[in-house]
Order: C-alpha cells, then sequence, then structure tokens
C-alpha cells in the first residue's frame, strides 16, 4: 500500500512553546566627549541587535526543535499504539475460534465437554486464560474448568445480560474480579449459546488481566512511560507498569476515545490517572473488540534537552547584553547545544527503530508505491537476503494480482482521511515466487521527508495451521463421539429388548398361574362350605388367604408387565373422591381392626378429578394396606384431600416408623421392600411401583413426605374435572 500526498494534514498535533520576553535594561549615557558618547551608542546598538538577531534566531531553532521532538515523539507512541493493539487483536482473535469449536462441541456433546474444553484451552497462550464455564438461561454456572462444586450466579455481569436478546456475535467485558478465583481480576470473552434461534445460556472464556499486563510490557519504553490497555467505558483493563493500582479505576471522562466513539485513533496530552505524570498519548481502537491500547510518553523526558538547553541560552544572552567578546562563545555554545538536542533526539528514534526492528511482525514503509524501509522480520518474510533486494522497487510487485484492486483502493482511502485502515488478510509474493497468507494493517507514517505509509504484516500461517489442527481435533472428537453414540444405542435396544422379553415372560407366566390358581380357590372354597369342624375348616381358610395373596402377586405382576409392554390402558373420567375414599375405608376396615389401629377418612365434599375409578381405587387401597401393614399397634391412619392448583392431592397420612432418605429414593422400584422381607408383614415389593405407573397413566403424581420416627404422608395428585 502506497502513502498519501506529502503537505497533507497528519494525526499528530503541533506543539509550540511560546518564547519568553526579555526585557534588555537600558545602559547609562557615558560621560566624555560626543565621539565616546557615539561610540558608546553604536557599540550598545550593536551589541543589542546583535544580541537581538541571535535570540530571534535561537528562539526560531527552539521552536523548530521542540516541534520536531515532539512530533516524532507523537509518531513513536502512535506506532506502539498499534502495535499493542495488532497484539490483543491476535489474542482474542484465537479466543474466539477457540469458543465456536466450544459452543459447538456443547450444543452437540455436553457429556464429553469437559475433556475437549481442557484441550482447546491448551491451544491458547500459556498464562492467557484461567478457566472456562458454561452458564444457562438463568444465569446459573452450569460447568467450569476449575472443577469448582460452588454454585454460582452471574445473572446481574454485563458479559451475561447483552446477550439476552439473542445476537450471536463476540463480546468482550469489562475486567471484574472472579467468583471463581477469589476475586482475581479478569476479562470475560464470551458468546451466547443459542438452541433454535433462542438465548440459552453464554460460554465464557476468562482471560487474567496480568496476562494483558505482560502482553504490554515493552523494553523500548522510557522509565516514565506507559502502556494502557483500556476499556471503551474508560476503566483499565491492563497496564504494563502499575497494574495492580490501575485495576478497578477509569480514565477521566474527557478523553477524545470516550467523547468521539466512532475515531479509530488519535493524540492528546493529559496528566496520567494512576501517577499524575504529564504525557503525551496515542491511542488506537480496536476494530473487533471494546478496547482501545494507549501509550503515553512521558512529556518532560522528550522536552528534557530542548528545557535544559533553553536554560543555557538565557544565561548566555544574559552574559552577551553586557560583554559583546562573549557573542562568539555563544554561538559555540549553541551549536553545542544544539547537537546535543539533535543527539537525545537521534537516541529516541533509536529506541523507536530498535523496537520495530526486534518486532517479529513485518513493517516496512512506502512512499510513492516503493519500499523505503524494511526490518529483518520484512526480509524473513518475503525470503529477501538484504535489503537492498526490496528498497525502491514496487510494492504491488509484491501483492498477489487478484488484490491488486483492493490494495489501491485501500490507498486511495488512506490518501483520503489520513488515518489507519481496518486489517485485511492478504497473499504477498516472496522472492522465490511462493505465496504466503498474511494479515496487513497500514497508518499514516510522517517524517522529514513527507507524509508516508507504514505497513504491519504478521504471518497468519501458523495461526491458521492451529485453526486446522483444532478442526482435525474436532473431527476425531466428533467420530469418537459417534462411535460412543452408536455403543450406547445398540445397548440401549439391547436393553429394551431384554425388558419387552421380560415383560413377555411376565405376563405368559401370570396368566398360566392363574389358571391353577383360581381352580385351588375354588375348590377350596367348596371344601370350607362342607366342612363342620373347626380345625379343618381354620387349615382351609389359610390355604384360602394365602391363595388369595398369592392371586393378588400375580395380578400386580401381570398388571406391571402389561402397563410395560404398552398393553394396558386407563379410562379417565369425572370421580368424586369422597365416595371413593369411604369405599376405600370400609374395605381396610377389618384389617384395621385386627390391629388396633383407627381409620379417619375426609370431611363431606364435592371434590371431583379426572380419573379411572377402577385404577385409583386400587391404588388408594395399595397406599391403606401399606399404612395399617406398616403401622404401629393402636395408631391412627388419616385420609385428607388438599388443593393444589389446578389438581387434587389426595393424602394418606399413617403413625409408622417413617422413613430415611435413602429409603424414599428406593421406595418406588418394583420388588424393592426396603429391607422388611424378612419382616412377618406380608409384601411383594410391586404395589407402589404399580401404583405409580396408574397414576402418571392419569396424568397425575405420587410421593411420599416421611421423617423417621414421625410417620409417612403418602400423596397422589391428580388433575381436577371440570
Amino acid at each position: 500500500m502506497a502513502e498519501p500526498p506529502a503537505g497533507g494534514a497528519g494525526l499528530h498535533s503541533k506543539h509550540v512553546l511560546a518564547p519568553s520576553a526579555t526585557v534588555i535594561p537600558s545602559s547609562p549615557e557615558p560621560r566624555g566627549g560626543p565621539l565616546l558618547g557615539r561610540l558608546v551608542v553604536v557599540l550598545l546598538v550593536l551589541v543589542c541587535a546583535v544580541a537581538g538577531l541571535l535570540w530571534l534566531q535561537a528562539e526560531r531553532a527552539q521552536q523548530t526543535l521542540q516541534a520536531e521532538a515532539l512530533q516524532r515523539a507523537e509518531q513513536r507512541a502512535q506506532q506502539l499504539a498499534n502495535v499493542h493493539a495488532a497484539q490483543v487483536e491476535a489474542l482474542l482473535g484465537g479466543i474466539d475460534v477457540v469458543l465456536l469449536q466450544l459452543r459447538r462441541e456443547w450444543l452437540a456433546r455436553p457429556q464429553g465437554f469437559d475433556a475437549i474444553a481442557r484441550d482447546l484451552l491448551a491451544a491458547l497462550p500459556a498464562g492467557s486464560v484461567s478457566h472456562v464455564t458454561v452458564v444457562d438461561a438463568a444465569g446459573n454456572i452450569v460447568y467450569n474448568s476449575l472443577g469448582v462444586a460452588e454454585s454460582v450466579n452471574v445473572a446481574d455481569r454485563e458479559h451475561f445480560s447483552v446477550h439476552r436478546a439473542g445476537s450471536d456475535r463476540l463480546h468482550v467485558g469489562e475486567a471484574v474480579r472472579s467468583r471463581l478465583l477469589a476475586g482475581a481480576w479478569t476479562v470475560i470473552v464470551n458468546r451466547p449459546i443459542l438452541r433454535d434461534g433462542r438465548f440459552d445460556g453464554a460460554l465464557n472464556i476468562s482471560v487474567l488481566t496480568e496476562h494483558f499486563g505482560r502482553l504490554l510490557a515493552s523494553d523500548a519504553l522510557g522509565p516514565r512511560d506507559v502502556v494502557a490497555l483500556m476499556h471503551r467505558s474508560g476503566s483499565f483493563v491492563a497496564r504494563g507498569r502499575q497494574h495492580a493500582e490501575a485495576m478497578g479505576r477509569s480514565v477521566p471522562a474527557g478523553r477524545p476515545f470516550l467523547t468521539d466513539p466512532q475515531a479509530a485513533a488519535g493524540l492528546f496530552r493529559a496528566a496520567g490517572e494512576v501517577d499524575g505524570i504529564t504525557r503525551l498519548y496515542a491511542w488506537k481502537r480496536l476494530p473487533d473488540a471494546p478496547l482501545i491500547a494507549a501509550v503515553g510518553l512521558a512529556e518532560d523526558e522528550a522536552l528534557q534537552p530542548l528545557v535544559e538547553g533553553r536554560a543555557r541560552e538565557r544565561l548566555l544572552f544574559g552574559t552577551l547584553l553586557g560583554v559583546l567578546l562573549a557573542a562568539g562563545s555563544a554561538v559555540a555554545v549553541l551549536l553545542w547545544q544544539s547537537n546535543q538536542r539533535q543527539r537525545a533526539l537521534e537516541r529516541n528514534e533509536r529506541r523507536y527503530r530498535s523496537l520495530v526492528d526486534s518486532s517479529p511482525d513485518a513493517i516496512y514503509l512506502v512512499r510513492d508505491g516503493r519500499f523505503v524501509y524494511v526490518n529483518p522480520a520484512t526480509l524473513s518474510l518475503l525470503r529477501a537476503e538484504s535489503p537492498e533486494q526490496l528498497l525502491g522497487t514496487p510494492v504491488l510487485d509484491r501483492v498477489h494480482p487478484s488484490l491488486h484492486e483492493e490494495v489501491l483502493r485501500r490507498r486511495a482511502t488512506l490518501r483520503q482521511t489520513l488515518k489507519p485502515v481496518p486489517a485485511i488478510e492478504e497473499r504477498l509474493i516472496r522472492l522465490d515466487g511462493s505465496e504466503v497468507e498474511v494479515e496487513v494493517t497500514a497508518a499514516p507514517f510522517i517524517d522529514e521527508h513527507g507524509v508516508a505509509s507504514q505497513i504491519i504484516v504478521r504471518d497468519v500461517t501458523e495461526r491458521r495451521r492451529a485453526a486446522r489442527a483444532l478442526q482435525q481435533l474436532a473431527d476425531e472428537l466428533e467420530r469418537r463421539v459417534l462411535a460412543r453414540t452408536a455403543e450406547l444405542e445398540h445397548a440401549r435396544d439391547e436393553a429394551e429388548r431384554a425388558n419387552r422379553a421380560k415383560s413377555e415372560f411376565l405376563s405368559r407366566m401370570s396368566h398360566e398361574l392363574r389358571t391353577p390358581l383360581n381352580a385351588i380357590l375354588g375348590f377350596g372354597q367348596l371344601l370350607e362350605l362342607d366342612l363342620a369342624d373347626p380345625k379343618p375348616r381354620g387349615q382351609v381358610q389359610q390355604i384360602l388367604e394365602a391363595g388369595r395373596h398369592l392371586l393378588a402377586l400375580i395380578n400386580d405382576v401381570l398388571d406391571l408387565s402389561r402397563i410395560e409392554a404398552g398393553q394396558f390402558a386407563v379410562r379417565p373420567e369425572p370421580v368424586r373422591l369422597q365416595p371413593l375414599v369411604a369405599d376405600a375405608l370400609a374395605l381396610m376396615q377389618p384389617q384395621a381392626q385386627a390391629r388396633g389401629i383407627t381409620l379417619q377418612g375426609p370431611g363431606p365434599g364435592d371434590e371431583q378429578a379426572l380419573a379411572d375409578r377402577t385404577r385409583l381405587k386400587q391404588v388408594l387401597l395399595n397406599l391403606l394396606s401399606n399404612a395399617v401393614k406398616y403401622n404401629r399397634s393402636g395408631g391412627r391412619v388419616a385420609v385428607q384431600l388438599e388443593p393444589a392448583g389446578a389438581h387434587w392431592r389426595l393424602v394418606v397420612e399413617d403413625t409408622g416408623p417413617g422413613l430415611s432418605p435413602e429409603q424414599q429414593a428406593r421406595l418406588f422400584v418394583p420388588f424393592e421392600r426396603l429391607g422388611a422381607a424378612q419382616s412377618p408383614v406380608e409384601g411383594t415389593g410391586i404395589g407402589l411401583a404399580l401404583s405409580r405407573r396408574l397414576v402418571e397413566m392419569m396424568n397425575g403424581r405420587i410421593g411420599v413426605d416421611s421423617v423417621p420416627g414421625q410417620g409417612s404422608r403418602f400423596w397422589v395428585e391428580l388433575p381436577r374435572a371440570g
């Protein structure tokens, strides 16, 4: 890219110190003849004239040198700001690549996300990020790579609320104290998680502000110079020096990058917010992030040679007013001082040039479309053995022909605006004919020869290679996940086949068992009618009781197997609950009386629920039977009807031993008797499991509230009728 035309206004501002006025005292008229007086007057006039001319010349030279010193300082600051902005932008670009891959993995396969997250974070620069978190739509952290089990909500954070609208963009937040890292300062870089276009949370990477501080540190800066990274709100993100003192503070609202949010770069003079040192500041706004890189050069250090020289000049010129012979010495001193000032400026220039020469990025200057300066990195990038192979040659010779039109367009934009142009990716042609993909940034550069263009070129080969490596890793992980998914699906299908076989076996066995059992019960009832002797009659009754128990077990198993096989249906209809409860209590009354247990029903009412009458009664009898069987002797069982929103809640409360949390977790598992298998109380372990299936088929819920030693409350919720 070529430079804008010379003579145009640059990005720098002119700083001119006004000369101090000096009052020359009048000399007394000497005594003597007129000739002597005239000679004295002529001598005084000559002294004053020579001194005045020298003073005027010195002031003009002072102004010129001061303007040049400020101009060079501003140019140096602007170039440093561009370099540091490019470094931060490259880091954020790599983080965004990782964020996009992490989001794809979270949406596709959250079960293997931890291993993937750790592998991707390892691809970023060491020490740059601390951890990754996943936040749900309510602001709760549902995953963190630190392994912290503490539940944290970040709904109040700006980096979460900004994504609620559902727009998919990279967000870089202000520096905040981390709630997972004991208050360490971090910057959250994140993207939203979108499911079917709706906001479903956010995926965050926490960047340590200390890493930004290390990134901004530079040996090319003086001891009182500073580099800072700020958020567009004015708050500090990092500082090359005194980083800890800067965190949590903001710059004054009058800074140019705050008052003019559309400006991409600029210069200003101000006192530092942290240390109060007056500096010449140059700043660069990152194009794709709400961050500003600023470089401040201490003004007194940049102008120190000029200030010291000005003091010496005043002393010298005061002497010249009294002694004409000192004029020659004064000229010599002025020349020496000018030489010293020039050397000081050259030292500053060498410091800046050292930074450019040591930069890993290719940096070159272009004037009239040709190379006029190249740093060593440029020689390496273009595979040149010496600068002479490039200097004076057209820049377009090194640009791929397909990009010439775009380069010329950007050149015209730079001429018109005299402002930096956004970075783009180009293809350069090396001297050996090979091509390399690069990222190019262009900005105006002002020197003693006028206005040129400074080009910063970064080789993106490694970045693209890393992206390809990440993609290969993602593909391999996806292949593994697909294979594992196929294995799990096969295992699931096998389990379902086994479950169907089990249900079919139970159904067939139940049918086969019921036929002879019904015959046994029938003949047992006939024997009971024919026997008058109490002893054999009692034995027959025991046979009948055992047969009825076995038949109930077979019926429960048959119902459970039919439900699992999908062959069981319920017929919901409006059911009045109070009469149904009364019938169930009447059936349970003999069993309760045998154990001295009191049964209590609800008061009169007209509560109606949508349910299958027969199956609801079956569930209620099962709950009442358990409440009686497992109650203490002389205890109580109470049935209550309670409103529960759009449902009626049927509650069976007992005064039994209660259940522990571990027992409650296994309560509705088929054939699970919670350690009561060795007790004298009869049971199958099927009743509660069957009851749960029946209630769920009636669009209801069943559960238990229990405290060991205080009894249990079993409840069933069913939709209201009407």
